[in-house]
């Protein structure tokens, strides 16, 4: 399809059911490619959305919080590189404010009554009400995959530094990971192509994964961890080779560490917000970063680096170990737990979500993590979980 015609199908689309979902800040009717990249571009004519956190040339941001709306003049990094390849932006979807957990005004669109998730809550809603095949999101703990998880879409996190956050809000900027929603592996794979720098051949023998369904299991419902339980099954049954294992104790330990990381960060980069009226949680984390101190913050950091080789050992012996996301998505009053995947965000490693089954009528995704600078391998490995429940 030519792009008026891709544009013209997604703006329907929005039409159909926008007032519903809520998907967008602001949606660029006039939208079309600045230049003419080329038939052969990897993405000409495809439509996304992005995050209201980074910048689109003559469109607002907000940052999730209208008081601080401006126009952008210039594209942030990603929004630059998308548009190089052919691809058009087509708006800003919701974001919690300055992407922390504080709720947007976003629906889920597979149940009205339940978050889509945070911080990229419109982007995750976009994907899933078949406005856009992808959007970019952004995850500081659990924003990308989290959200993509409760929509029933896909959700990647590349490895964290592989994609310049130039042009987007920081919240906290050791942490702050550009990410892709995407409508399957395979869009989430060729936006990946276009962000990343060379990444490697896809695997060509038999992938290797492992499952360490023990990690962190006290932070999800049973009715959860059957459903994984049932989705790893059925992989074993369709002759993936997959290992169980435990992983070391350091990924328990990291989570107070991404706390302490995390506001102190946030405070730094954000601190001169706490003179304006801000929503609850914003502000709580940056109270509490204020009283964390440079020490705590430096020994955090430190002990991120000497248990980095541990957790990197054990990853690297596999094509992807696989991990819960979320329990189903809870009411609009909050925007889940992203804490289970504080980790992987913590460490820097590349992860993607993929859906494998419901709970409740609810999708259930499995995460999939690996070592850092493995990306290709881990989107391999999800497009294999995605093949196995698309027979």
């Amino acid at each position: 399809m030519t792009s008026p015609d891709t544009v013209a199908a997604a703006l329907a689309a929005i039409d159909r059911n926008e007032s519903d979902v809520q998907a967008w800040v602001v949606v660029d009717r006039m939208a079309a490619p600045t230049q003419d990249p080329g038939a052969d571009a990897p993405l000409t004519g495809v439509p996304f959305g992005v995050k209201d956190i980074f910048d689109v040339a003559g469109l607002p941001t907000s940052y999730g919080l209208p008081p601080e709306r401006r126009k952008a003049e210039t594209d942030a990094w990603c929004v630059a590189a998308l548009r190089a390849a052919g691809a058009i932006p087509l708006g800003k979807t919701h974001t919690t404010a300055f992407a922390f957990i504080d709720p947007a005004p976003t629906r889920n669109p597979l149940d009205a009554r339940r978050t889509p998730g945070g911080s990229s809550a419109g982007s995750a809603a976009a994907v899933a009400a078949g406005h856009v095949p992808f959007a970019l999101g952004s995850q500081t703990i659990g924003s990308t995959l989290r959200p993509a998880a409760y929509c029933g879409v896909v959700g990647f996190k590349p490895t964290f530094g592989m994609v310049p956050t130039a042009g987007a809000s920081p919240l906290a900027p050791s942490l702050d990971h550009v990410g892709i929603i995407a409508r399957d592996v395979a869009m989430a794979a060729r936006v990946a192509g276009i962000l990343l720098p060379a990444r490697g051949a896809y695997p060509q023998q038999a992938l290797q994964l492992a499952y360490a369904p023990a990690t962190l299991a006290s932070r999800f419902a049973p009715e959860t961890l059957a459903v994984l339980a049932a989705a790893v099954k059925c992989l074993r049954e369709a002759g993936v080779a997959i290992v169980d294992l435990t992983l070391p104790a350091d990924v328990e330990e990291s989570l107070p560490k991404t706390q302490t990381i995390l506001a102190f960060e946030a405070y730094n980069v954000l601190r001169s917000l706490l003179r304006k009226p801000l929503p609850p949680e914003l502000h709580a984390l940056l109270t509490r970063g204020s009283s964390v101190t440079y020490a705590s913050y430096r020994e955090a950091l430190a002990w991120r680096e000497r248990s980095r080789s541990r957790i990197e050992s054990v990853l690297a012996g596999y094509d992807g170990v696989m991990l819960p996301v979320a329990d189903v998505a809870p009411r609009r009053a909050t925007t889940g737990d992203g804490v289970p995947l504080g980790p992987w965000t913590f460490w820097g490693t590349p992860a993607i979500s993929v859906p494998v089954g419901t709970s409740g009528g609810l999708p259930i995704s499995l995460q999939i993590v690996g070592a850092r600078h493995t990306d290709t391998r881990v989107l391999a490995a999800g497009a294999l979980v995605e093949r196995t429940f698309m027979r």
